[in-house]
C-alpha cells in the first residue's frame, strides 16, 4: 500500500485552511448543503477524499463546454 493519508477528516478550521475560505461562507456552503458534511456531536467534521471529489465535481460544472 502506498502512504497512509494525511488525517482524512478534518475539523471547521482545517477545512477552511484547505479550501481558503472563511467561517463564515464554510458555514454557509453548509446551510445550503453545497458541501458534503456530517455532524460528529456537536462539531462538522469533513473528510478530505470527499471534500477533493466535490471541488473536482465544481471545476467541471465552471468549465465551459
Amino acid at each position: 500500500m502506498g502512504t497512509a493519508p494525511k488525517s482524512e477528516l478534518m475539523t471547521v478550521s482545517e477545512t477552511c485552511l484547505y479550501l481558503k475560505i472563511t467561517t463564515r461562507t464554510l458555514y454557509r456552503y453548509i446551510q445550503n448543503r453545497q458541501i458534503p458534511a456530517f455532524k460528529l456531536g456537536k462539531e462538522w467534521r469533513f473528510v478530505r477524499s470527499d471534500l477533493e471529489q466535490w471541488i473536482r465535481d465544481r471545476t467541471r460544472t465552471a468549465l465551459p463546454s
